[in-house]
């Protein structure tokens, strides 16, 4: 059984007292007090003081025992504090012997190296570890002894979820006589982060190469811009970072600008968003803003594109259709004017226009539900009415080939009613910009009430003509 320091000194003191107090005894029962006394009384004064230094040496070891004790557990609290703290770091903690020996790990280094720290105290990498990794690992150490300061390098751990990087400072441990003895190392999980870095490098590197300008804002100034930027406006980098960006923007757009920023500082992202800006050569240009915001941070990001000649192209366009639109009134209102009826079909033979004359003759308003060719309302017929006219030979057909037509006179036997009108038929292609057939016309002249009047004067011309002297080719023959 191991006996500790504070009863083998109460041993020792009980032992000695007792062997003193003993042979004080013997001496005393041995003395003759008759002769030579003082000799006597002076071992006896020795007796005694021995026995007090005795007492006295156990109570000195004694203090020095218990102040040592103390030491030893206030060490051990201290120690145990100093493993808690480097147990519950998440750094990666060692302390190795020049010679590679572990001398302290705390919990996280053990997880990396999936040992436990009676397996690695007291061994090296190249117990545990794949001689080309202790090798790595030791060379790494050796750069701090070599360098006889802190250094910090990247070191690679292969762990179960595959490798991580570390950034590992390592530092000398000296003695009291400043001799180094161990080398410290304390490393940090850094695998997020520098994908977190890589990330941010490709970003950078797509925010850089962004055909669209790309902007980080604060609320008055620019906190940075890809080139995009820059190039659209003319300006440098620095002479936009370093300025509000309102100095670039045209006064009169500020407000609306201010406004629009307070609304994404609310959370309401902007779509759409224009205003004009300033460039370095003096013309304006016209941006279109995409914008959300970070409540949290106050930061805007947005999108910018350049939409002047887009605007230009839409004014251009407007222009253009308003005038589209002014020609399309004035040819309806001379399409309504004329006593023509008139027919615009596409290649299709689908008809895309008529005007009143034509949806009159033809009975129906629906435009599209008239037939170009006819053939769904009439029989087309000569002049006689003995004889079907070809219906490759009507206007439209010929217009669709590129043939011009004009005054073809048919007759138009309306297939419910049999109502007959003598009619002229027109024809011209459309062409587009290449020359090509785009769409038909085809004009209807309806002369039925013209051919009327022309047989009732023959008529009347013929009645007249005896009461004036001409005489019938009948009384001629009668002579």
């Amino acid at each position: 059984m191991k006996v500790s320091l504070e009863r083998k000194n109460l041993y020792g003191y009980i032992i000695n007292s007792i062997v003193v107090i003993a042979l004080g005894i013997i001496y005393w029962k041995q003395m003759d007090f008759t002769t030579n006394r003082l000799w006597h009384w002076v071992s006896l004064a020795l007796v005694i003081l021995t026995l007090g230094m005795l007492t006295t040496v156990f109570f000195i070891l004694k203090a020095q025992l218990k102040a040592k004790r103390q030491s030893e557990e206030e060490l051990l609290k201290n120690q145990k504090l100093l493993q808690s703290i480097i147990n519950n770091t998440t750094n990666a903690i060692s302390v190795k012997k020049i010679n590679g020996e572990y001398i302290l790990v705390n919990e996280k280094y053990q997880s990396i190296l999936e040992s436990s720290e009676k397996s690695l105290i007291g061994r090296t990498n190249h117990d545990i570890l794949p001689k080309e990794t202790a090798d790595r690992y030791f060379n790494a150490d050796l750069d701090a002894v070599k360098a006889g300061k802190e250094i910090q390098i990247e070191e690679v751990f292969e762990q179960s979820d595959g490798p991580h990087t570390y950034l590992s400072v390592k530092f000398p441990l000296f003695d009291a006589s400043n001799r180094m003895y161990a080398i410290g190392t304390i490393s940090t999980d850094i695998t997020q982060r520098k994908a977190i870095m890589e990330s941010q490098k490709a970003a950078d590197t797509f925010f850089n190469m962004s055909i669209d300008s790309l902007v980080i804002a604060s609320k008055d100034r620019f906190l940075k811009i890809n080139p995009s930027l820059s190039k659209l406006l003319g300006y440098s980098n620095e002479e936009l970072l370093n300025k509000p960006f309102a100095t670039y923007i045209v006064p009169e757009d500020i407000t609306i600008t201010e406004q629009a920023i307070e609304k994404l500082e609310k959370g309401t992202d902007l779509i759409n968003f224009k205003n004009r800006w300033i460039c370095k050569d003096g013309t304006i240009k016209w941006l279109s803003w995409h914008a959300t915001a970070d409540t949290s941070t106050g930061m805007l990001y947005a999108i910018v594109r350049d939409i002047t000649e887009n605007l230009k192209l839409k004014e251009e366009d407007e222009k253009m259709m308003n005038e589209l639109y002014e020609s399309q009134q004035k040819l309806n209102m001379i399409l309504e004017n004329i006593s023509d009826g008139v027919l615009v079909a596409n290649t299709s033979k689908q008809v895309l226009l008529a005007n009143d004359v034509a949806n009159e003759l033809f009975g129906i308003e629906d435009d599209s539900k008239i037939s170009v060719d006819f053939s769904n309302h009439f029989k087309v017929l000569y002049p006689n009415g003995e004889k079907i006219f070809p219906v490759q030979n009507l206007p439209a057909e010929l217009a669709l080939a590129g043939e011009i037509t004009d005054d073809i006179d048919v007759l138009l036997q309306n297939k419910k009613t049999n109502e007959m009108r003598r009619v002229l038929l027109s024809g011209r292609p459309i062409l587009d910009n290449e020359n090509h057939i785009a769409a038909v016309v085809v004009t209807i002249k309806d002369i039925s009430r013209y051919k009327k009047l022309e047989e009732e004067l023959e008529r009347k011309d013929q009645a007249s003509r005896p009461l004036i002297g001409f005489k019938t080719s009948r009384t001629k023959k009668k002579k």
